[in-house]
């Protein structure tokens, strides 16, 4: 099935190479269309994960499909040196899938159903003004400067509705972003970013700075809000060198509620500290990071976001380990190491291959009835990926990411002990990603 796959996606890609993007720019003295410049690409997901329904019982499909995705970008030129627009679509078809594929991120699907419904959506639609220093955008987009607001990612990022202010001179750069809606990758239409109990939020928003000492030291910093819902904090303090970067990051939460009702999700302040590195050296690149997780309250767990449901916003976290869960849970310590390596050197050019680890352990059960234990979850990953050197399919890259997830106490998946636990998992992802330019 893999193969099958990848090379009905290969065959696609060489065909559009071929065929589509030899196209000659031709002058019209207007900057909108010389200026502009046309992006996009072809990709494919083709993911197999199972998992164990329950702590003794054996391992049963979860989620199975493969997934092509193509997207088109334009971003225009300025009009009068201020003025201009961008404009992105993405389309997406199911090659196949068993009929678990409603929780893949790169399908989209019927808003109202919940199942797979091939077709188009636009990511992209703002006006964009440029004055030298001071830019902002107004449409559909995505955040670009520093704060506490994200999208959700899949080939393609999620949208909001909004505008977005930013400020850059030097090394210093400020933002304000604004939206009163949301869409995710998997899905058609813009919604109401909504709080727990299911009323909608006017709007989110967030203001962020960061300077770069041109030293190698920055700093960030950013604060934001979801409507009578909750405040959001970040703060980060890098530094990066000659292959070397280094980073403290800080995640903060509180929710306004405190009542015990449904939007009252934490005691206090919630967080998250975070500790990263990485090292790039000759043909190795190491990384190591770890976190510490505070999240008292009736949620449990940790979620950086203004919106606590999954794909109705996102927030700007830095920390992604792709091992399966989110090591969030409350009094949660995880670490996490890898390293990767590059086989050019040896005559393999664009092969590349790692291996990473990611465990954490001592969350308090949330629900002492199901058990006393503390948290204990561990995931392996091996990746393996080659990028195309030459020919038609120069610069895509085809790249396997395996994971075993194992978690190690003896409860249900999302049990009210470890609200965002579930049992053990055996993941296979195989993607290809092929961007182009005109």
């Amino acid at each position: 099935m893999f193969k099958k796959t990848m090379l009905a996606s290969a065959v696609m890609a060489a065909a559009f190479v071929t065929t589509g993007v030899q196209a000659e720019q031709v002058e019209t003295g207007n900057p909108f269309f010389d200026d502009a410049t046309i992006s996009g690409g072809i990709y494919n997901m083709t993911r197999v994960r199972d998992r164990k329904s329950g702590p003794d019982g054996s391992f049963e499909e979860n989620l199975h499909h493969s997934t092509a995705v193509a997207s088109l970008e334009f971003n225009s030129g300025l009009i009068g040196g201020w003025f201009g627009v961008d404009m992105g679509v993405f389309g997406t078809y199911d090659i196949w899938n068993s009929g678990t594929s409603y929780d893949s991120e790169f399908s989209l699907r019927n808003e109202n159903t919940g199942e797979i419904q091939n077709g188009f959506s636009v990511y992209k639609a703002n006006a964009k003004f440029d004055f030298g220093a001071f830019k902002a955008r107004s449409g559909y987009l995505q955040p670009s400067g520093p704060g506490v607001l994200g999208v959700n990612m899949s080939f393609m990022p999620g949208t909001y509705t909004g505008n977005e202010f930013t400020y850059s001179k030097g090394g210093l750069n400020l933002a304000y972003f604004w939206a009163n809606e949301y869409k995710s990758p998997w899905s058609y239409d813009m919604e109401s970013m909504m709080r727990e109990d299911g009323s909608s939020m006017s709007y989110v928003h967030s203001l962020g700075a960061s300077y770069d000492f041109a030293n190698g030291v920055s700093v960030l910093g950013g604060f934001g809000q979801g409507e009578d819902y909750i405040d959001m904090y970040k703060f980060k303090l890098g530094y990066g060198n000659e292959g070397l970067a280094l980073s403290y990051q800080f995640y903060g939460m509180s929710d306004k509620a405190d009542d015990l009702s449904a939007n009252d999700l934490y005691d206090g302040l919630a967080y998250q500290h975070a500790i990263t590195s990485s090292l790039a050296h000759g043909n190795w690149t190491y990384r190591a990071e770890a976190t510490y997780t505070h999240a008292e309250g009736q949620t449990g767990h940790f979620v950086f976001r203004p919106t606590l449901a999954s794909g109705e916003s996102n927030g700007s976290s830095e920390i992604w380990w792709d091992q399966r869960s989110d090591f969030n849970h409350h009094g949660e310590k995880a670490a996490f190491a890898g390293a990767w390596y590059d086989f050019t050197e040896m005559g393999y050019a664009g092969w590349k291959t790692g291996f990473s680890v990611a465990y954490g352990w001592g969350a308090e059960s949330q629900d002492t009835n199901i058990t006393t234990e503390e948290l204990e979850e561990i995931g392996y990953s091996v990746d393996v990926s080659h990028t195309f050197q030459s020919g038609n399919l120069k610069g895509a890259t085809v790249a396997l990411h395996a994971t075993y997830f194992d978690l190690k106490n003896d409860v249900d998946s999302y049990s009210p002990a470890f609200p965002n636990a579930f049992q053990d998992d055996k993941d296979f992802k195989l993607s290809f990603t092929m961007p182009f330019s005109l």
